[in-house]
C-alpha cells in the first residue's frame, strides 16, 4: 500500500503540477528501497557491526529521500498540497513510531531528520506570516510537534526493549521448567527399570533353580529393552535420532501401516487408510515414520475404550506462507505432504491440550505410557524438515505430521512409465 501511495502521489503531482522532480521522486524512491531490501536479504545468518550501521545508513537516506518532497509541498500556496503534504507528513511520523527503532542512532537519526525537515519549513514559512502572535503559535507547535515526536520515539522503543526481555524471561522459565520435566521423568522411568534389573539379578544370586533363573534373566532383559526404548525416543524428541532418511512413496507406506496397525486395535474399532491415487514421495527415516504413525494409532486406539473408527490419509499441501505448528515452530513455504491420523473418540480435554507434546506428559494411568510417544512423533517431525499439527474436540483427535515433498527417484519414474 505505502509503494502504491507513493507511485500514485508522485504521478498526480506531475500531472497536476508538471513538476520533473515528482517523476524523479518515484523512481528513486524505489531504486532505494530495492537496494535496502536486496543488502538485507544478502547478509549472512550473523549480522556484523558493520552490516548493522551499513542498513542503518542507508534507510534513513530512503527516509530523507522520501521527505523532502511533502516539505516541499508544504511551501506551496494551493492548500489541496498542503493537506496532502501534511498527511504524509503524519503518515510517515505514525510509521517511523510504530517501528520502534532498538537502536539509537536510528532514533536519533530519524528524529534530526524530521526535525530539521520541520524546521527548515517553519524557517521558510515565517516570513510570509504577518502577526507576531502567529508566529509565536507556529513557533510553539513546531516544537511541540518534533517534542511529541521524539519523545514517542523513545517510548515505543523502551516498550519494544521491556516486551523482549519479558518474552525471554518467560521463555527462559518454560526452558528450566520443561528441563525440570525432562529431568525429572527421566530420572522416574530409569529409576523403574533400575529397580527391575536389579531385583532380578538380585534374586538371581538368591536361587539355584534353573527355571525362575531363567525367568529373572528374560524379566531384567525385558527391562533393559524398555531402556533401550526410552533412550530411542528420548533421542527422537531432542532430534538427535540418526537417521537414515532416503526417498519413499507414501502410499506403500500406509499400506504396511494399515497391516500392522490392525493387529493392534481390538474388533470394536475399524482402521481406515485413505488413497490419494498418486504418488506422494517424502524423504524420510522409514523405521521411525512407522514407528511415528504407530504411536499415533496405539494413542487413537486407548482414546475409544468403547470403540470407533481411526482414519489415516495423506494428502499434498502447497503453502505459499509460513505456517505455524502446535509447538510454535513456523513451517518455510513449500509443497509437503500431510499425514494425518484422526479417531472418533472423546478428544484431549482443553485444560491440558497445551501440554499433550511435551516430554513425559501422559493421562494415561501410571504404567500405562510413558508420555514421550508424542514428544517423539513431534521430534522425528521436526528433524525430519516438517512439523506437526493437532486440533481435538469432542468428536475426536486430528494429528497431521508435515514432511517436506522430493522427486521420485529415477528408477520409480521409469517404473511407473513401463
Amino acid at each position: 500500500m505505502r509503494y502504491l501511495a507513493v507511485f500514485n502521489g508522485g504521478l498526480t503531482l506531475h500531472f497536476y503540477l508538471q513538476w520533473t522532480s515528482a517523476l524523479l521522486w518515484t523512481p528513486v524512491y524505489f531504486a532505494l528501497q530495492a537496494l535496502y531490501f536486496v543488502f538485507l536479504r544478502t547478509r549472512g545468518k550473523v549480522c556484523t557491526a558493520r552490516d548493522t550501521y551499513i542498513a542503518c545508513a542507508m534507510f534513513l537516506v530512503l527516509l530523507a529521500w522520501f521527505i523532502w518532497l511533502p516539505a516541499l509541498m508544504l511551501l506551496e500556496q494551493d492548500t489541496a498540497l498542503r493537506i496532502s503534504a501534511a498527511a504524509g507528513l503524519g503518515c510517515l511520523m505514525v510509521f517511523l513510531i510504530r517501528r520502534s527503532d532498538r537502536l539509537m542512532v536510528m532514533i536519533y537519526g530519524e528524529i534530526l531528520l524530521v526535525g530539521v525537515t520541520l524546521g527548515a519549513v517553519a524557517f521558510l514559512v515565517l516570513p510570509q506570516v504577518s502577526s507576531l502572535s502567529a508566529k509565536s503559535a507556529m513557533l510553539v507547535c513546531c516544537v511541540a510537534l518534533i517534542v511529541y515526536f521524539a519523545n514517542a520515539l523513545l517510548e515505543g522503543r523502551k516498550m519494544r526493549l521491556d516486551a523482549e526481555r519479558a518474552s525471554e524471561r518467560t521463555l527462559q522459565a518454560q526452558k528450566m521448567e520443561a528441563v525440570g520435566q525432562l529431568a525429572g521423568g527421566v530420572a522416574h522411568d530409569f529409576n523403574n527399570i533400575l529397580t527391575a534389573i536389579i531385583g532380578n539379578l538380585d534374586l538371581y544370586e538368591l536361587t539355584d533353580e534353573r527355571p525362575e533363573r531363567d525367568d529373572m534373566v528374560r524379566n531384567a532383559k525385558e527391562a533393559a529393552e524398555r531402556a533401550a526404548t526410552l533412550v530411542q525416543q528420548l533421542l527422537a524428541y531432542s532430534r538427535k535420532s540418526n537417521l537414515q532418511a532416503e526417498a519413499r512413496d507414501i502410499e506403500v507406506m500406509l499400506e504396511r501401516v494399515r497391516v500392522l496397525g490392525a493387529r493392534l486395535i481390538p474388533a470394536s474399532i475399524s482402521l481406515e487408510v485413505v488413497s490419494t491415487h498418486r504418488q506422494n514421495w517424502v524423504k524420510v527415516d522409514e523405521t521411525l515414520l512407522m514407528t511415528a504413525l504407530i504411536n499415533l494409532i496405539v494413542n487413537a486406539r486407548d482414546a475409544m475404550p468403547k470403540g470407533g473408527r481411526i482414519r489415516i490419509s495423506a494428502m499434498h499441501r502447497h503453502f505459499d506462507s509460513p505456517e505455524l505448528m502446535a509447538d510454535g515452530h513456523i513451517l518455510q513455504p513449500g509443497n509437503y505432504v500431510e499425514l494425518t491420523v484422526a479417531d472418533t473418540g472423546t478428544g484431549i480435554p482443553e485444560a491440558v491440550l497445551d501440554h499433550v507434546l511435551e516430554p513425559f506428559f501422559t493421562t494415561k494411568p501410571v504404567g500405562k505410557g510413558s508420555g514421550l510417544g508424542l514428544s517423539m512423533v513431534l521430534g522425528f517431525a521436526r528433524q525430519s524438515g516438517g512439523g506437526l499439527t493437532l486440533r481435538s474436540s469432542v468428536a475426536g483427535t486430528h494429528i497431521s505430521i508435515y514432511l517436506s515433498e522430493v522427486d521420485p527417484p529415477a528408477h520409480a519414474i521409469s517404473h511407473r512409465a513401463a
